[in-house]
């Protein structure tokens, strides 16, 4: 017969043991239900085509398992340059990534050798950050090629104040498969429904996005504006420096567009050289200071074709859905504050209704 104080303790290590793979069910079952709910989310994941609700919803899934102190991420393009990057911003304990205009890593090509060396091979289209491993040391510093297939869809760096232990980098790579797919997603849709030579949206998709804003606007009242741009004399351009030239006018003042705008608003080419921008949730005194600042950017940039400068200036109209009684009127409204800006002398932005119209301007 053993001794009490034997028995005594068989009994307590057993009621650890018990307590011990309880919580260790427990942590499975929660682990269980965290990869099912981003299983869920791929889908949510897969229909924003906008990168930065992309990464927002992946760094809080990521968040929710260890500190992270970095989540700089890098698209890559065909060409295998690095097309956007994104880094967290913001104050501390409310920091998401954002898109970092100014990084010095845009166009750069991807170091080929590079990527290699953090890659691991698992069949013959399909690649895993080697730094994901099961049985690698523990690490405060991941750097993870993202594939589709054998493409490199982007490089995501993600840093946290404690060492990153296998359990950790287990979640980490389960989160990866529906971040890539959603970024992978997203570039196809950017290049179905953008404009090729501007970068901006088609003029299908805004007409489809102006509608759904409508709708919301006129159920819940939020703000919504409009402005319609159009590049002043751009014909004159084109006969004199040739069509080149002017091409390289429509790439420039798409990225001035796109970095003057938020991921919220929606700017098109509508058609030749005028432009339209919505402005979900801005009255059009708030959009007229976008386009304001738009106009300013282009006035200031110096273009230069075969030796020879010049600049290019553009004029603006916008419009606020205050009184307007359909999408329509908010559309032809900023086309009429257009057309005043034009008589006004160009290079200029007019609000609807804006002083009246004393004849119609050539464009």
């Amino acid at each position: 017969m053993l001794p009490l104080w034997v028995g005594i303790f068989l009994a307590a290590a057993a009621l650890l043991f018990a307590a011990a793979a309880l919580r260790e069910r427990r942590r499975a079952a929660l682990l269980s239900d965290r990869l099912a709910a981003r299983e869920r989310e791929t889908h949510l994941l897969s229909e924003s085509p906008d990168p930065e609700t992309i990464l927002r919803r992946a760094f809080e899934a990521a968040a929710e398992r260890l500190a992270i102190s970095r989540f700089d991420l890098y698209t890559i393009d065909d060409g295998g340059r690095v097309e956007e990057a994104w880094t967290l911003s913001g104050e501390p304990g409310r920091r998401l990534p954002r898109r970092d205009a100014s990084s010095p890593w845009r166009g750069q090509r991807v170091d080929a050798l590079r990527v290699k060396d953090l890659t691991a091979t698992e069949t013959g289209l399909s690649f895993a950050p080697r730094d994901l491993l099961a049985g690698g040391p523990a690490t405060k510093r991941l750097q993870l090629p993202l594939f589709s297939g054998d493409r490199l869809v982007a490089h995501l760096v993600l840093e946290s104040p404690s060492p990153i232990d296998d359990r950790a980098k287990a979640e980490i790579r389960a989160l990866l498969a529906p971040l890539t797919s959603a970024l992978h997603g997203s570039r196809n849709w950017r290049i179905a429904v953008t404009d090729e030579l501007s970068g901006l949206a088609s003029r299908r998709y805004f007409e489809t996005r102006l509608a759904e804003e409508w709708a919301r606007q006129e159920r819940y009242g939020a703000p919504l504006a409009v402005a319609i741009l159009d590049l002043d004399h751009f014909k004159n351009i084109n006969d004199t420096y040739g069509h080149p030239a002017g091409d390289r006018v429509l790439r420039r003042f798409g990225e001035i567009v796109r970095g003057e705008i938020r991921s919220s608003d929606v700017a098109c080419r509508y058609g030749g050289e005028e432009f339209a921008i919505l402005f979900a949730e801005s009255t059009a005194a708030a959009a007229s200071a976008v386009a304001e600042r738009i106009r300013r950017a282009l006035k200031r940039e110096a273009f230069t074709w075969d030796g020879k400068a010049f600049h290019a200036t553009v004029s603006a109209g916008v419009s606020g859905a205050e009184d307007a009684r359909e999408a329509a009127t908010l559309l032809s409204r900023a086309d009429e504050a257009l057309y005043r800006a034009k008589d006004g002398g160009r290079n200029r932005v007019v609000v609807w209704p804006g002083p009246a119209r004393r004849k119609s301007a050539r464009r």
